[in-house]
């Protein structure tokens, strides 16, 4: 029994979607949009049945609550998500999926039968959590099918497939993601059970999905928001000898973690800015990495090109760390294999090669073959506040 065709756009209300996660279409008129929803998949934010219901008509099955096995036959077409169909959307200001181009992935097939017995496998979890009203976090369903060899990764590139195939976000599957993004500063913040929690200026707070609201503290004055790579740097700049920092500065400091941001990290950025309406800078190491993370934060994971609607900060301003700027501190390291490749990747994609900041610094890594991190600053001042302060001095919008 074959199933699954490509996933039609619906006639869904696009707009109010959109303006429920912070995005402007004011100026947007309807046809406009309707031909950005044939263009491109956007995932929207789905409740449990409706979920169900494309899982039922996803799989031919006859009611919701049927169990889902991987029968001979079974066929997914699982939209492609490789850069060549991503493109930069002016009007949403984002990274998006461009429709049309499918891979077949068929039970039964030799070469992609083991990834539709995966793809099958978590859409049997998924109806199992939607069905008891659960939520999960993918770090436990690795544990679940024997398929997954408990391997994270190959959960989480299943999902993926699964929100493009069902035109979804991830939280609409009940699987959360852990965070590791922090904040510090004066800041409070209003929960989605009505509960209101303060940031502590010495102590930050973990980014967390249920965080609904968030203002200043009453009487504080914040200047702007600095987004740092790494735990290891946001502790630096929020916590002992940095805590000065803070107060010189009358900022917010935020970071995605020791890696590429996740969705709730981003979403938090964005509710952020919008609610506090300062300027927003990012300091990341000087490397390809870096660049890549910067980038996420301003055009929108690549990674998940479907789901990138209010999740990105687009006039959010790269001030540093530059590779000159690092490297005349101290000597620089040569540049990897991998570092190479996202480099390339970078230089692929038209809408950063058209930012003439992010243009020099990926031609200066790729001429001199090297990289550095954050903590070159160290050598010259901790923290490096002079760097900082002259850096956004530098910028227009402060």
């Amino acid at each position: 029994m074959a199933a699954v065709a490509e996933t039609t756009v619906e006639g869904s209300d696009l707009r109010s979607f959109l303006a429920k996660r912070g995005v402007d279409t004011a100026e947007v008129d309807d046809q406009a949009l309707k031909e950005l929803e044939e263009k491109y998949i956007i995932a929207r934010d789905l409740d449990a049945d409706t979920v169900l219901s494309k899982i039922q008509d996803l799989l031919g099955l006859r009611h919701k609550e049927d169990s889902i096995v991987a029968y001979e036959g079974l066929t997914y077409q699982l939209p492609s998500r490789g850069l060549e169909h991503q493109e930069y959307e002016p009007l949403l200001r984002q990274l998006c999926l461009r429709r049309g181009k499918v891979d077949c992935c068929a039970v039964g097939d030799t070469k992609t039968s083991r990834w539709a017995k995966i793809i099958t496998a978590v859409l049997s979890l998924v109806q199992e959590l939607l069905l008891r009203g659960s939520i999960i976090s993918s770090d436990f369903m690795r544990c679940r099918d024997e398929l997954f060899k408990q391997d994270k990764k190959t959960v989480d590139d299943a999902l993926l497939d699964i929100c493009c195939l069902l035109e979804c976000t991830r939280t609409s599957l009940g699987v959360y993601e852990l965070t590791p993004g922090s904040v510090v500063g004066p800041l409070k913040f209003t929960m989605k059970n009505g509960k209101e929690m303060h940031c502590m200026t010495s102590a930050g707070a973990w980014i967390a999905e249920e965080m609904h609201k968030v203002t200043a503290k009453p009487g504080a004055e914040i200047k702007f928001i600095l987004v740092v790579q790494r735990n290891a740097v946001f502790e630096d700049f929020a916590r002992g000898l940095g805590d000065r920092f803070l107060r010189e500065f009358s900022c917010v400091i935020v970071t995605g973690g020791d890696g590429q941001p996740n969705v709730t990290t981003r979403a938090f950025l964005r509710k952020l800015k919008d609610s506090l309406s300062v300027p927003v800078y990012a300091l990341v190491d000087p490397d390809p990495k870096g660049l890549s993370i910067f980038c996420t934060y301003k055009f929108g994971s690549s990674e998940k090109p479907f789901d990138n609607a209010g999740l990105t900060v687009p006039d959010i301003n790269l001030i540093g760390v530059h590779l000159d700027e690092a490297i005349s501190i101290e000597k620089g390291q040569p540049l990897t294999k991998e570092d190479k490749s996202i480099l390339k990747g970078l230089c692929s994609q038209k809408h950063v090669m058209g930012d003439e900041l992010l243009r020099k610094n990926i031609h200066s890594m790729m001429h001199r073959g090297l990289k550095s991190k954050i903590e070159a600053l160290y050598r010259r001042q901790y923290p490096p506040s002079d760097y900082i302060r002259k850096a956004i001095n530098n910028q227009d919008d402060i």
